[in-house]
């Protein structure tokens, strides 16, 4: 008899022709052929659901090596005392099959590349929003020859655009806002900048940022400031002003020049 089987491949079947022997055991069912056919049937297109269509002989053995072993079907009262099954895949089939498989094989590379390079520019970018130098250090390493006036300049603009698209967005820009302005100051007037932030930080609980604060821009940390220092706790003490010249402490009354009470001589 002559069929076709499903493959583990949509779309192509195996063309199969099987041969058998079968004996009736007992007038249980009126077609017995049939039911020995259907149980070849059914074990060909078992394995062949496990089989691509690029493999026919190892369906063909598979199968062969089953169906070669006598098989009771007991409520048919049938035996199949053997069966033997030949495996055909047309030409076409076959090289239609084998373009799929290369047409795969290549998706899948070409995606698994895409991933990779996703990942590596994830990588890339989050470096860059730590550190923008790194496009130029980059550039050193791969094309020092590239490197002129004009690629420096562009530099923070990578910097800015790649930390536009970052988390925290708006206080990014705070912060180059702030070493912007910051940087065009007075020495005085950024030391001033430095004492408020302080003082506003601690008064909000953040002491270890205000002593980050401090020693990044040589300060002095919470709690060392030199004895005799003017300020208010937590505020960032550089210098101490005076009205004036301080004056001495008050003379003491030496006890042992005289008796109590004693004027000094005029």
């Amino acid at each position: 008899m002559d069929f076709t089987a499903a493959s583990s491949d949509e779309d192509f079947r195996f063309e199969i022709h099987a041969d058998g022997e079968w004996r009736r055991r007992r007038r249980h069912h009126h077609d017995p052929a049939a039911v020995a056919s259907c149980h070849v049937i059914d074990e060909v297109t078992r394995i062949a659901a496990t089989c691509t269509i690029l493999a026919p002989a190892e369906l063909e053995h598979r199968t062969n090596t089953l169906l070669g072993q006598a098989a009771d079907l007991l409520d048919a009262g049938v035996r199949v005392t053997w069966a033997t099954a030949h495996i055909h895949v047309g030409p076409e089939d076959l090289h239609t099959a084998q373009t799929r498989m290369r047409l795969l094989a290549r998706a899948r590379t070409e995606w698994e590349i895409n991933q990779l390079r996703l990942s590596q520019a994830v990588t890339y970018r989050n470096q860059l929003r730590e550190d923008p130098t790194l496009v130029l250090a980059q550039l050193l390493l791969e094309s020092p020859e590239a490197i002129t006036q004009e690629t420096v300049n562009i530099i923070p603009s990578v910097a800015e655009k790649v930390a536009a698209y970052a988390p925290g967005t708006a206080w990014v820009e705070t912060a180059h806002l702030l070493e912007e302005s910051f940087g065009k100051l007075a020495p005085d007037a950024k030391q001033f900048v430095i004492d408020r932030l302080c003082t506003a930080l601690t008064e909000f609980g953040a002491e270890a940022a205000t002593r980050r604060l401090k020693e990044a821009h040589g300060g002095t940390p919470l709690g060392t400031q030199p004895a005799g220092s003017v300020g208010l706790p937590g505020e960032f003490v550089t210098s101490t002003d005076c009205a004036g010249p301080v004056p001495p402490p008050a003379a003491r009354h030496d006890n042992s020049s005289g008796p109590s009470g004693s004027q000094p001589s005029v």
